[in-house]
């Protein structure tokens, strides 16, 4: 059983406005035995497993964290609610990846300039933006040099040149935020006050972390 299990049971438990007691009292198990499973002391048996989908009408997957989709499709361009307004359904169709991914980065960065409203710092906030800002660039020029008869007119800095000074820029601005974290008081955040403050756009903030993580450790043997 993954770690995230006492997580979901416990989120699902708070959004029916349900309290241990009462749940207790309807699936006939005691108190402290679910306790012990949202807060991931005790792991479940299948028959539990089973019953706590039936009861709040969704997947085993989607208890297990498999998925983010309650009732256990896969995460797709379709499921993730958008940000925006996507107005071109034909190319949407036929490029799911590429919508799927838009989605996902899309609702993930108005998360984080929440967050980042929320934290109140105008010079974290500026790294935080400039980081986001060049990263994208730097693919965008990628994108356009695919085509070498591409005129350069858009641009000042030579396509030379530009891996360098992005990839110094990142690493710069990563190390001015890392800095200034010093001075900024936190605010808290958990799985739980995520998916609370940020109903429409946690799930495509939770995949996206998922996805990141997944890259970093095939890339890296974590």
């Amino acid at each position: 059983m993954n770690n995230e299990f006492g997580r979901i049971i416990t989120n699902l438990r708070k959004k029916k406005g349900l309290s241990q007691k009462e749940v207790c009292a309807e699936m006939g198990i005691s108190q402290a035995l679910l306790s012990h499973y949202e807060k991931g002391i005790r792991e479940c048996g299948l028959s539990f497993l089973i019953k706590t989908a039936d009861f709040y009408n969704v997947s085993v997957d989607y208890l297990l964290g498999r998925t983010t989709n309650p009732n256990g499709a896969s995460t797709d361009a379709e499921t993730i609610p958008d940000a925006d307004e996507l107005t071109d359904v034909n190319r949407k169709k036929s490029n799911t990846y590429c919508m799927l991914n838009r989605k996902l980065l899309i609702n993930s960065t108005s998360v984080i300039y929440n967050l980042l409203a929320d934290i109140n710092n105008k010079k974290f906030t500026k790294n935080a933006s400039d980081y986001l800002t060049v990263a994208q660039y730097n693919i965008f020029r990628k994108i356009y040099s695919l085509k070498e008869n591409n005129p350069n007119e858009l641009f000042r800095i030579e396509s030379k040149n530009v891996d360098k000074y992005c990839g110094t820029y990142l690493s710069l601005a990563n190390a001015r935020m890392d800095d200034i974290k010093e001075s900024i008081e936190g605010i808290e955040l958990s799985a739980d006050k995520l998916s609370e403050d940020f109903s429409e756009s946690y799930p495509s903030l939770n995949q996206m972390v998922k996805n990141a993580e997944k890259t970093l450790s095939q890339n890296f043997k974590i």
